[in-house]
């Protein structure tokens, strides 16, 4: 087994360093400048929203709300269907004290999946916090109702909060009483991309799978795990955690690319190269998919010759 030469980065990777680096306009621009091309393929459509959702996650926790939701806005104008990012960018819009817009894109987060308990709630606060109270308790009771509740007196903390027109107090306890929020998984997938950036692959390894219980229906979690576990050599953890990344989320090329080199550190060729042919079959175009074509054909790999018109089973 033979430790493979990573694959090249996304080519929005530069401008969300920018942003890491709190260079949250320059990066925006960038990618916006990327993503303008020549009739962009739908995949990069999406991995260019991705990168804005990226710093717009980068921005908010500096305390840049602004900047966060121009990202988010830029984001949605490639994929206006994505129910997170029309909820993300109303509560920065709430904290900038823009609510006609922030009740519009809470509006159309559950116009595009109704059951978005996230959405439902910031909507009821943002109701109580207009003076329609009867009605945010109203929408808080039939949430109730309709979800897991999973510390029922906290819950009621939440409403009786409402009642006294406490609004900060009243989203606190209903995130908690509702197990909403995941700061601490949001920071350790921050925290494990910047340690990869910085070559150090075992801090990233342990950061991510001390973040691992409760959250092993995050493909994001799995994806970075599995590249951890490549990059230092332990092909076959590689293997499991990048392939359920997939089984979480099957069009997540990146986590499909990553098991396609983890096949090829092992010495399946021929499964290397077809998982390379599903990106392709996807987007004909996709840069780091190609760029791995040409690399395995330059060196003469028969075996693992990708073939882009390959058909999933």
């Amino acid at each position: 087994m033979t430790r493979p030469v990573p694959i090249p980065e996304s080519e929005f990777a530069g401008a969300v360093r920018q942003a890491r680096a709190g260079r949250f306009s320059e990066g925006i621009d960038e990618i916006e400048r990327l993503a303008g091309g020549n009739a962009p393929g739908e995949q990069r459509k999406v991995t260019a929203a991705e990168a804005l959702a990226h710093v717009a996650r980068l921005a908010e926790a500096a305390g840049d709300a602004g900047q966060a939701a121009r990202a988010l806005e830029s984001a949605l104008r490639l994929r206006p269907e994505y129910p997170d990012f029309h909820y993300r960018r109303g509560r920065l819009l709430v904290r900038l004290q823009r609510h006609a817009e922030a009740r519009r894109a809470l509006d159309r987060a559950l116009a595009l999946n109704p059951r978005y308990t996230a959405a439902r709630l910031e909507r009821a606060l943002l109701d109580a916090a207009d003076g329609f109270i009867g009605e945010s308790l109203e929408a808080l009771r039939a949430l109730a109702r309709d979800t897991v509740v999973e510390k029922p007196a906290v819950f009621q903390q939440g409403l009786e909060s409402v009642e006294r027109a406490d609004w900060e107090e009243a989203g606190a306890l209903f995130t908690r009483a509702l197990e909403l929020d995941e700061p601490a998984g949001g920071d350790a997938l921050e925290r494990a991309r910047a340690l990869l950036e910085e070559g150090e692959e075992a801090r990233a390894a342990e950061a991510l799978r001390a973040a691992l219980p409760g959250r092993e229906g995050w493909p994001d979690l799995h994806y970075l795990l599995g590249s951890a576990e490549l990059r230092q050599g332990q092909f076959d953890d590689a293997l499991a955690s990048l392939a359920r990344a997939l089984e979480l989320n099957p069009d997540f090329h990146a986590a499909r690319l990553q098991l396609a080199l983890a096949l090829e550190a092992v010495g399946a060729s021929a499964q290397a190269g077809e998982q390379v042919a599903l990106v392709l079959q996807c987007d004909p175009q996709h840069p780091q998919a190609l760029e791995l074509q040409q690399r395995w054909e330059s060196r003469g790999w028969r075996q693992g010759r990708v073939n882009s018109s390959h058909k999933a089973s």
